[in-house]
């Protein structure tokens, strides 16, 4: 598998409706101490939250918080949580959050075993504009039916990631084109040449897990793939190979 990986760092651009951000302490049964981000984007939440013990021990990183996504079926009362693998490793249910100040609900580990999470909020503000809005709005719609390539916020980082030439090539083979899909956090959606299926043809996807956008292109037979992330994540992989 030929890959080509270009790690970008770009800042929060301009697009979709604003969100509003939480920082939140508290408690997973009634003992371990947490700190809770959350981004509110047209009344779902995305996020982290890391053990305070982890944060000491391990340090800020990445893989020391564990990421936060409505479930899909139920978003308003069930969210999913995955490590920095993008690997499922609880539940949390019968979410709380009125008002934006107290957290409560249900967390079940991998072990089957249940906890209460509760939390406090201790600061909010209005943050920047949200790509999960953005791209929510539009599942079920093919790129060309809102102009998602023309729209300045994202070409710029499809472009950065991957240089003019290859971004160009990407939406010129982006003919025969799928509606916008949610698949394990992440927004995605397929084209290829009309009456040539499947080559060239190509997957893009924005995983609102980390921020990242991700390519896949294939040109004469060889695979081609981008990642702001510097990685090709494995669900990326997974959703391609189902798709193409």
């Amino acid at each position: 598998m030929k890959k080509f990986l270009a790690t970008v760092l770009v800042g929060f651009v301009a697009i979709g409706s604003f969100a509003k951000t939480y920082k939140l302490e508290g408690t997973v049964g009634g003992q371990y101490p947490i700190v809770i981000e959350l981004e509110e984007t047209d009344g779902d939440y995305f996020g982290r939250y890391a053990y305070k013990s982890t944060l000491k021990k391990n340090g800020n990183v990445k893989c020391s918080w564990l990421d936060i996504n409505p479930s899909y079926e139920n978003p308003a009362t069930k969210w999913n949580i995955r490590n920095c693998q993008a690997e499922p490793v609880e539940t949390w249910y019968n979410v709380k959050f009125v008002g934006g100040k107290r957290l409560t609900c249900k967390m079940k580990n991998s072990k089957g075993k249940v906890y209460d999470v509760v939390a406090t909020v201790t600061t909010s503000t209005a943050g920047s504009p949200s790509y999960v809005s953005y791209f929510k709005s539009h599942i079920g719609d093919s790129a060309s039916d809102f102009g998602m390539f023309s729209d300045p916020s994202v070409s710029a980082r499809l472009e950065d990631m991957m240089g003019a030439n290859n971004y160009n090539y990407m939406t010129s083979i982006y003919q025969v084109q799928g509606g916008i899909e949610y698949t394990k956090a992440m927004y995605w959606g397929s084209g290829f040449v009309a009456h040539e299926c499947c080559d060239p043809a190509t997957v893009w996807a924005y995983d609102s897990d980390n921020d990242s956008f991700y390519v896949w292109i294939r040109k004469d037979g060889q695979d081609y793939w981008w990642s702001e992330s510097g990685n090709i994540l494995f669900k990326f992989q997974e959703l391609v190979r189902s798709r193409f």
